[in-house]
């Protein structure tokens, strides 16, 4: 049989190189009005038309969620890679529950707060908010299911 518990880094480890891929992504894009898109990416536009200092006025829980979306991945991978390895953590279970729900809230309170009326979403947002419920079911997987 397999034992859950003991494989719950792997999840960890989905989660963070699913992150990792969503914020090489565009968040979104944007109608410009000029006749191009504005292409959005977690902390700026790629394309814009207009003053550069109003490019950022947005972009303030963006960069939150960027920040707090590489953070976690870092401390996913490097406990979900220093377990495979063998080394066993105690508080696992607390970097998973912390990081998912980085993943989870900050992404959706920038597409809350943030959105534009002629934009689409783009993967980043998507990734990100999938990678924290991964994140947090290796929480329930790690703490809740029992092993063999």
């Amino acid at each position: 049989m397999v034992d859950f518990k003991k494989d719950s880094w792997f999840y960890a480890l989905i989660a963070a190189v699913l992150a990792l891929i969503a914020i090489l992504t565009p968040w979104g894009t944007a109608d410009s009005g000029f006749g191009f898109d504005i292409t959005g990416w977690l902390t700026g536009a790629v394309q814009y038309w207009g003053d550069p200092a109003d490019m950022w006025v947005g972009a303030g829980l963006q960069a939150w969620t960027f920040g707090l979306t590489m953070m976690s991945i870092a401390a996913l991978l490097l406990l979900s890679i220093s377990t495979w390895k063998g080394k066993e953590w105690k508080w696992d279970w607390l970097i998973y529950v912390l990081a998912g729900i980085a993943m989870l809230i900050f992404p959706i309170l920038a597409l809350i707060l943030e959105a534009t009326e002629d934009a689409v979403i783009g993967f980043a947002p998507i990734g990100i908010i999938i990678a924290g419920c991964l994140s947090i079911a290796a929480f329930v997987i790690d703490k809740f299911v029992g092993g063999e």
